[in-house]
């Protein structure tokens, strides 16, 4: 049986534009018993498909809006602390929350940005999602009525202020990705929701929007959204239609977009580009896109080979760099981020060991950018410790671990006030990159970010890293201190060459590990798996109970090591393509490892 036949209907009830294939998943899913989560980008209509579909099979919903400081308490119900006092922990007492409230009814409990939630409040669906059942302590069993589903949505993992779910709960949803719509699909949500506008604005509107998404400053592009705000705006703004859409998006894109970190170009800048090369082009037909998809797709690939070719050889750097004494020039992040790349060969090319060591200042300052621009805000989980009252802190009051102290009671006293504190995760990390003479260049610079990240972000970790080929070295040992900058040099200090000896290294690590005052402990091998001596790395895996592999992809690479390695390990093998992928990827790992159970040394 297909949904195919129910879209039309849905599009038509909640007025969506496109969509038929999200529509007709959606829609299977949730007819299916199954849960579902939904992911795409701020702004392409994640919600109004979700409660579009929730809306058309005629069920309640109960909406949860992500945020850091949401409690499971808030999501599963709470007691009233005023009936508390006068009656005790009857049921009247009891106010049911969204979870509950959605298993009651049989409803749909929808979850905006799901992960921008703390892990105990995604833990607590579990048991909900599993076997349709959750336990309150005082008030006993719930039971979900038939019907009841989680329908959540999240932001890609490369936007601010989200994290990973944990591997237990995303393996309950079943994955919806939804993108941006086409140029056509767009115009007709903008020609929907603003007819009273003229057709050519609605169209540069919309183009520029798009065109955000794809420039080379911007990080993160515009939603319809932006185009739907840029085209009301713009004949209140100026009678010139030019005129009015430059400053309708100087108005309404800054908010809507994230620039580079690298780039040395204002917003506005941009902005004033992208609304002359809209401007450039033809005005549309009656009610057509202003440019054809075709052409927006070579634009993109022309971009790429653009960035491409900015990229320099070692013989340009050494150039540059013996043929300037301005720091300021050759720092510039342009050209940083190619010294970066290539700085195990301009060691050795250059003559002069003051610009060699010019050379390492900019690695370190370019590979700390890098990375800053690519992570963003991060965090690690948190759990909630709750204790007596202090006088003089400044905590949140728990109220129902502060009711069950004092109900009952004829004196107070401050003992019986219980706050709660969000406390960071203590976990240890052995870290092990390949410097393998497969892993030079490129992939090397990649690991040394990686390293970068969990070092400066992510500081109650406590970590220990060694870099190998034939041998391991060790060059940072649990609870030793070592500022960012000094172990980014190490890390290109690292000598690089020579024969693979994966099993060595783990076993060095595991022995380092042991130190290590917390027993939540890990391994995160960062390397190709093309090992070319010592024993198969495999049974040295099996000696951590948390085993992560990080494989750069190359034309030999030996994706079968790398997931025996890490099977054998208890963990996973995450692969990685190029550079952009590894701070998120060594992210989600720590984020996953944090939310699950302590592991350690077997």
């Amino acid at each position: 049986m297909t949904y195919s036949s129910d879209v039309p209907k849905i599009q038509k009830q909640s007025g969506i534009v496109g969509r038929e294939r999200e529509l007709e998943e959606a829609l299977a899913a949730i007819r299916s018993g199954k849960h579902l989560m939904i992911e795409g980008p701020v702004g392409v209509g994640k919600t109004v498909l979700a409660v579009a579909v929730a809306k058309y099979l005629g069920r309640p919903v109960l909406r949860v809006d992500g945020d850091e400081r949401y409690t499971e308490q808030k999501l599963a119900g709470w007691f009233d602390p005023p009936v508390v006092m006068e009656k005790g922990y009857v049921l009247d007492a009891f106010s049911p929350g969204p979870l509950t409230s959605a298993m009651e009814s049989g409803g749909v409990l929808f979850m905006n940005e799901m992960n921008r939630m703390p892990e105990g409040v995604q833990n607590i669906l579990l048991p909900a999602m599993d076997e349709g059942v959750i336990e309150i302590p005082k008030v006993g069993t719930i039971r979900a009525k038939h019907g009841f589903v989680v329908i959540a949505t999240q932001n890609p993992r490369e936007f601010v202020a989200t994290t990973a779910l944990s591997e237990a709960l995303s393996d309950r949803f079943e994955l919806l990705m939804i993108d941006y719509q086409s140029e056509s699909d767009e115009l007709a949500i903008v020609a929907k929701n603003l007819p009273e506008v003229p057709d050519e604005t609605r169209a540069r509107a919309t183009w520029i929007a798009r065109r955000t998404r794809d420039h080379p400053n911007v990080r993160r592009g515009a939603s319809v959204r932006a185009a739907m705000s840029i085209a009301q705006l713009a004949n209140g703004l100026s009678t010139d239609l030019q005129d009015g859409i430059r400053k309708a998006a100087h108005m309404a894109l800054p908010t809507r977009i994230e620039m580079r970190e690298e780039s040395k170009r204002t917003v506005d800048e941009v902005i004033d580009e992208i609304v002359n090369e809209c401007f450039a082009l033809p005005p549309p037909s009656r009610g057509k896109p202003l440019e054809d998809e075709r052409k927006r797709e070579e634009q993109k690939r022309r971009a790429n080979e653009e960035d491409r070719a900015r990229r320099r050889d070692v013989a340009e750097l050494v150039t540059i760099l013996e043929g300037s004494d301005d720091y300021e020039l050759v720092r510039s992040d342009d050209i940083g981020w190619s010294i970066a790349q290539n700085y195990s060969q301009l060691r050795i090319q250059l003559k002069d060991q003051a610009l060699i060591e010019l050379a390492k200042r900019i690695a370190i300052r370019a590979t700390i950018r890098k990375v800053l621009q690519l992570l963003g805000p991060v965090s690690l989980p948190t759990y909630i410790s709750r204790r007596p009252y202090t006088v003089g802190e400044d905590s949140e009051i728990d109220v129902e671990a502060t009711l069950e102290e004092i109900v009952d009671k004829n004196h107070l006293s401050q003992s019986d006030i219980i706050v709660e504190n969000r406390e960071p995760r203590e976990l240890a990390v052995a870290m092990m990159l390949d410097a393998s003479l497969s892993m030079t260049g490129d992939k090397l610079a990649m690991a040394t970010a990686a390293i970068a990240v969990l070092a400066y972000r992510l500081k109650t970790v406590e970590y220990l890293l060694i870099t190998f080929n034939d041998r391991p070295a060790m060059l940072k040992r649990v609870g030793q201190a070592k500022s960012l900058d000094d172990l980014v040099a190490d890390l290109l200090e690292a000598r690089a060459g020579g024969y693979t000896n994966i099993e060595n290294a783990l076993t060095k690590g595991r022995a380092e590990l042991a130190r290590a005052s917390t027993k939540n402990q890990i391994g995160i091998l960062v390397t190709d798996g093309n090992y070319t001596v010592g024993a198969d790395p495999v049974d040295a895996a099996s000696s951590y109970r948390r085993l992560y592999v990080i494989m750069t992809e190359s034309h030999d690479c030996q994706p079968g090591v790398c997931e025996d390695v890490a099977r054998n390990g208890g963990g996973h093998m995450y692969p990685v393509a190029g550079f952009e992928e590894i701070p998120r990827v060594l992210y989600k790992v720590l984020r996953q490892v944090s939310q699950g159970s302590p592991g350690g040394i077997r």
